[in-house]
């Protein structure tokens, strides 16, 4: 990618089974997280960053029911390695309680597709709303792209 194409890029990071596919689980229950560089028209896959929080969730990934607050040390702890990698869009197929404080610092995309290939695609089609989403600031709301 040129300069020009790094100005309207993103850094998106997904929830990965690491084999392609896109857990059931919440966000931060993910084993690993896939890295990808994507705008409208292009995605390049850049890294691939293991969860150090996937075996520490309390309940289990297929467990949906909501408490009244999120893991907080969880949330933090997923917060700080994707801002290391300077990621700004999370997409998983679902996402705990913990969305409310991780959209002020991300932009949280949930999806009903099953894989990386699938999600990244759909992200792409909706580019535009996907910036305006993210240009809301701390204020955005999550997405949800079908």
């Amino acid at each position: 990618m040129n300069a020009g194409d790094m100005e309207n890029s993103m850094i998106v990071a997904l929830a990965s089974d690491g084999d392609g596919g896109m857990p059931d689980g919440h966000f931060g229950h993910a084993p690993c997280f896939d890295l990808y560089r994507v705008q409208a028209g292009l995605a390049e896959k850049i890294a691939t960053v293991i969860n150090p929080n996937a075996g520490n969730e309390h309940h289990h990934a297929h467990d949906h029911h909501h408490h009244e607050q999120g893991d907080g040390h969880q949330g933090h702890g997923v917060g700080r390695l994707l801002a290391q990698h300077n990621a700004q869009v999370m997409v998983s197929r679902a996402f705990g309680q913990n969305i409310v404080r991780m959209r002020q610092r991300f932009l949280p995309v949930k999806v009903s597709v099953g894989t990386a290939e699938q999600a990244i695609a759909l992200l792409q089609v909706n580019w535009d709303r996907v910036r305006q989403h993210w240009l809301d600031g701390e204020e955005r709301k999550h997405l949800v792209l079908r």
